[in-house]
């Protein structure tokens, strides 16, 4: 059904919320700022690590930092979504592309992915190292489809929040919401899915 996969990878490919949140604690804890967990991974998996800075009235390019800073020290390991591996060499085997865009450096991403075998399954990770604005902005996918020569019929854009799927939009591309914990019903993807191998129908 589509031709390019491009993947969201925190929460959509990898279950890295816990480290992630855990590292958001910390860092507003170096503020002397209180937060919980839920409260932590409610304002992430609804909006963005921006909105965790804008609620506590802390610099948000400040606070990230810091939140990796504690992540780096994480004794916590994360590991792909069952059928993850299934689904990208799905693509593969049919001489298709799997695409990574996500707001995790590229270095970290690239770790997690061979420590799984999985960085040979993927043609390009897009990272902040880019330097291109934050999804939703289209930018990134656009570099992405003038690269790759990509048509936007035949490309999807994968992953668990509304600014992936926005960002999907704003490229004029297909998008599908990875919904594992069936969380949000609010997000106006073209497609829907619960488990990794739901997505095996369309490669």
């Amino acid at each position: 059904m589509f031709n390019t996969f491009i993947w969201d990878f925190d929460g959509t490919l990898f279950n890295t919320y816990p480290m992630i949140v855990q590292g958001y604690m910390l860092a507003l804890k170096d503020y002397g700022i209180e937060s919980s967990k839920e409260e932590i991974y409610r304002l992430l998996k609804e909006y963005s690590s921006a909105a965790i800075a804008k609620k506590f009235q802390v610099d948000f390019t400040e606070l990230s930092d810091n939140a990796k800073l504690h992540e780096e020290k994480s004794t916590y390991l994360p590991k792909s979504f069952s059928g993850a591996k299934k689904v990208l060499q799905a693509v593969v085997r049919k001489q298709k592309r799997n695409i990574i865009l996500t707001h995790r450096k590229q270095d970290s991403t690239q770790l997690l992915l061979e420590k799984e075998q999985l960085d040979d399954l993927i043609s390009e990770i897009v990272g902040p190292e880019n330097e291109f604005p934050r999804k939703p902005d289209p930018t990134a996918l656009q570099y992405l489809l003038d690269k790759y020569s990509l048509d936007p019929k035949k490309t999807v854009m994968i992953g668990d929040r509304a600014l992936d799927v926005d960002a999907g939009k704003n490229a004029g591309v297909h998008t599908l919401f990875f919904d594992n914990e069936n969380l949000l019903h609010n997000i106006q993807a073209d497609h829907r899915v619960t488990t990794m191998q739901e997505i095996e129908r369309f490669v």
